[in-house]
């Protein structure tokens, strides 16, 4: 037996070069949010933002880590992001791809956030069967996230069990995000101990961490922090019990990250490395 440890990715959206200039050289690969590299779903690909990603990270991995699919909305999913993805990954062919487990239109209109599905039985098999058709079309390792909210949901599940089940029947797997379990946890959603001791950890093969925001006595995944101790804490604890994670991404929008010196940001992902390689799983 020998002791892997997962990757180190960090997330680019196509505001701060310079930050990804300076992180290059500490990562393996780039979380790209396929939302922010067009300005409408109907233009072409930005060539300036892959120019970056070039520029600055040309000998790493890349992963596409989408909003905009909006695999939840009951008529249907947005197929303009797909195409807009199928665009990326002629591209740049992405190590995975993976998207979140909401909703951003209803009825045709943009709710400017993401919003997260009820966890019932009927949207758990809607999901499933989505899931399972992109992974079946873009035969990639496809990726699925649990979205924190703190509006209250019909649920007829908890969030662990809905997951397993959507990744069960799907033939997907999990991208488990601490901060949004956080998020969770503190708006009285669910307990992070009981969610991590009923979720199924084999099917988590990405974690990540980032930092968020109070605001109005919610506490919101909104990632404009650095990880707080706690959400480091948490790694510390879940990384061991997932056997199959190859990778964490440290995820900070591009706006937030022009506030953080650079040299915090690189002790940021220094931290994260040692945090890995300590927590390295057998293979």
């Amino acid at each position: 037996m020998s002791v892997v440890s997962p990757a180190l990715g960090v997330s680019f959206d196509g505001r701060s070069t310079t930050v990804l200039e300076r992180l290059a050289p500490f990562v393996d690969v780039v979380e790209i949010a396929p939302d922010r590299f067009v300005t409408k779903y109907s233009d072409a690909v930005d060539d300036r933002m892959f120019a970056a990603v070039d520029e600055h990270a040309s000998h790493l991995d890349v992963t596409y880590h989408g909003v905009g699919l909006s695999m939840g909305t009951a008529s249907g999913w947005n197929e303009e992001y797909l195409e807009l993805l199928e665009g990326l990954c002629a591209q740049r062919p992405p190590r995975r791809h993976s998207e979140h487990l909401g909703f951003t239109f209803v009825d045709g209109h943009f709710l400017g956030t993401i919003a997260a599905v009820p966890a019932t039985l009927a949207v758990a098999d809607l999901m499933a069967e989505r899931a399972e058709a992109i992974y079946q079309r873009f035969g990639l390792d496809f990726l699925l996230e649990h979205v924190a909210s703190p509006f209250a949901r019909p649920d007829e599940m908890s969030a662990a069990s809905f997951l397993t089940y959507v990744a069960w029947n799907s033939g997907c797997g999990l991208v488990l995000d601490l901060h949004n379990l956080e998020c969770d946890e503190d708006n009285g959603k669910l307990r992070v101990d009981e969610f991590l001791d009923e979720l199924d950890l084999t099917l988590v093969k990405e974690i990540h961490v980032s930092g968020g925001l109070w605001r109005d006595g919610y506490h919101l995944d909104v990632h404009a922090q650095l990880p707080a101790a706690s959400t480091l804490a948490l790694l510390d604890q879940a990384l061991p019990r997932c056997p199959n994670v190859d990778l964490v991404v440290f995820e900070m929008v591009g706006c937030a990250l022009d506030a953080v010196a650079r040299d915090e940001l690189v002790a940021t992902v220094q931290d994260l490395r040692g945090r890995i390689e300590v927590s390295g799983v057998v293979g």
